[in-house]
């Protein structure tokens, strides 16, 4: 996989009630391996295609399963989350959730742009 630029698609997540069927779905179908990861309190579930990560999977906990459906994320990498996301609302989105921090890994903000879609932005911190 080729290293993403900033503005690029960077990675894919998944949030789903049920990740042993997601994996067993996206196993079959498309080959991918599946290895999970401590993420501070949560199982995270990272996809691998030809030995490279690509994506993740997260449970949605069943106390949210009606204010969270299942769906794909993608990210984008931009140099700057907080310069981002001040433009972004200039030019009329809104925050879905803040700036937060995912370990030393990197700083991640939702928000939904003008036409009522989500999208992450991810700045990378290694």
């Amino acid at each position: 996989m080729n290293t993403p630029m900033n503005g690029e698609f960077c990675w894919n997540e998944l949030a789903t009630p049920d990740v042993k069927s997601a994996k067993e779905f996206y196993g079959k179908l498309l080959g991918w391996q599946f290895s999970e990861v401590d993420a501070g309190g949560m199982t995270y579930t990272m996809m691998k295609s030809k030995n490279d990560n690509f994506g993740g999977i997260w449970q949605i906990p069943t106390e949210q399963k009606n204010e969270i459906p299942p769906h794909w994320m993608g990210y984008i990498l931009v140099e700057d989350v907080e310069k981002t996301l001040e433009e972004a609302v200039k030019l009329g989105a809104t925050v879905k959730m803040p700036v937060t921090n995912v370990g030393d890994f990197g700083r991640f903000v939702l928000i939904i742009d003008p036409t009522g879609a989500h999208i992450a932005f991810w700045q990378s911190l290694k």
